[in-house]
């Protein structure tokens, strides 16, 4: 997957690490009672389980693994470590102001306004500052693998959503009161969501994937799929125009965004294509854990997209739309980014931590380092959880959806648990882990080089 010899990014597992707190920390507020289908998800407590989702797990898993593997799509050097520190300390202290913004306006407190400006400045800041980073690098390599342009689309998405997101934020606070702009806000966030999920998200997560999968399958690359390319451009470009011209005229942006929406089946059905050819050259016969895993992400995907297309199409209810967003965002998003932490993890604490020590003695096998029996278990029991509670929402069953959102924060952090176990190479025989072997720190990479040529000492 990484070359010997390829600079280990130095704060990826802390990324990873803050990404999994506000999962788990979203899914417990769901099993808590803190959303349920039988309110609107307008409500402030159903906006921090959004945001702490979109920003802090969603946004934060795909900025560690850009950090990482950035320089593998594009065969250039990794973006500076101290700015990845410091937009990783910017974005979960905006975050955490943002939650505490919306919790604010809850309770009706007049500090909810400057609590609201603050968060949106920090996490515009932080975040546009290791995108504007992300930006340059894969400009940069865009001719070494068809897997940067995707992640390229991925940024501009993101650029955008943010630029929404930051007027939200400013109308919500009070700033600004004007009617047209609070009319504009209302019209404009499902291109917020859209520019976020699928542009940023989706896209960005093709890109990674688009590069990697034929890496862990041991099969031919992806081919450069004209339709994939030609139909993300296209969608990435129409939400960005769209939400430009719903400031001058609504029916124009109604028909840009509906065309996306269109559109977004067509490159979902291109992407699967690449993914069929993938598994079935693979020359790798079994599945290893993350890519077993990762085809119900993908069946789901293939699944929640033209339904959603549909429900947005025929102007389906909001139980419906939201139903298939949640199986979008959790069984697509989040079961593929759990299932793909289960191999990085493992893989990049035993590059750090026997790299040094290949050729000088025998080292453990990279499965040594995760249970994958109990990973099958938890895995299983989150993606059923969360097929369990899109369809509880579609059904309108509080009481359901909010047990289907137990076992999914327990099997969350049951995951969470063999990931720190992984990390912390409680699996490995102790002889193995004697003198020169150095133990990795837990939430960064001390040993950047992580090679046979690197010091054990």
């Amino acid at each position: 997957m990484i070359p010997m010899g390829t600079s280990l990014s130095r704060w990826t597992m802390s990324y990873f690490a803050a990404a999994l707190f506000f999962l788990l920390f979203a899914e417990c507020l769901l099993a808590i009672g803190g959303w349920v289908p039988s309110l609107d998800v307008t409500e402030p407590d159903a906006l921090i389980v959004v945001h702490s989702t979109a920003i802090g797990w969603l946004g934060l898993l795909m900025i560690g693994a850009l950090l990482q593997f950035g320089p593998v799509l594009t065969g250039l050097s990794p973006p500076a470590e101290n700015l990845s520190l410091a937009a990783l300390g910017g974005i979960v202290m905006g975050l955490v102001l943002l939650i505490s913004g919306f919790r604010s306006i809850e309770a009706g407190s007049e500090a909810a306004g400057p609590v609201m400006i603050a968060a949106a400045s920090i996490l515009a800041i932080s975040i546009l500052s290791i995108a504007s980073i992300f930006f340059s690098l894969l400009w940069r390599g865009r001719r070494a693998h068809e897997a940067s342009r995707f992640v390229l689309l991925g940024i501009a998405s993101l650029a955008a959503a943010v630029a929404l997101g930051s007027l939200f934020a400013i109308v919500v606070s009070g700033v600004v009161g004007s009617p047209s702009v609070v009319s504009y806000v209302v019209s404009a966030a499902p291109l917020h969501a859209g520019l976020g999920l699928v542009g940023w998200m989706t896209f960005g997560a093709i890109g990674v994937t688009y590069k990697l999968l034929p890496m862990f399958l041991l099969s031919n690359d992806m081919k450069r799929s004209v339709m994939l390319r030609a139909s993300g451009s296209a969608i990435v470009i129409l939400l960005i125009s769209a939400a430009v011209a719903l400031v001058f005229d609504t029916d124009i942006a109604g028909k840009l965004a509906l065309l996306a929406d269109l559109l977004l089946p067509i490159a979902t059905a291109a992407y699967l294509a690449e993914l069929f050819r993938a598994y079935r050259s693979r020359r790798r016969r079994t599945l290893e854990l993350n890519t077993y895993w990762s085809l119900p992400a993908f069946v789901l995907l293939g699944i929640s997209v033209p339904l959603l297309s549909c429900a947005i199409l025929f102007h389906a209810g909001q139980q419906t739309v939201v139903a298939l967003s949640y199986l979008f965002v959790f069984g697509w998003l989040s079961g593929l980014g759990l299932a793909q932490l289960l191999k990085i993890v493992p893989f990049l604490t035993w590059i750090e931590a026997f790299g040094p020590l290949l050729g000088r003695r025998p080292t453990p096998r990279l499965t040594d380092l995760v249970d994958t029996f109990r990973s099958n278990i938890w895995l299983g029991a989150f993606y059923a959880a969360v097929i369990f509670a899109a369809a509880a929402i579609f059904l309108e069953s509080d009481h359901i959806f909010r047990m289907a959102a137990f076992v999914q924060a327990l099997s969350t952090a049951a995951l969470i648990v063999e990931l720190a176990l992984s990390r912390g190479l409680v699996g490995v025989d102790a002889e193995a882990k004697q003198f020169p072997f150095k133990h990795p720190a837990f939430f960064f990479a001390g040993n950047h080089r992580g090679d046979a040529n690197g010091s054990a000492s």
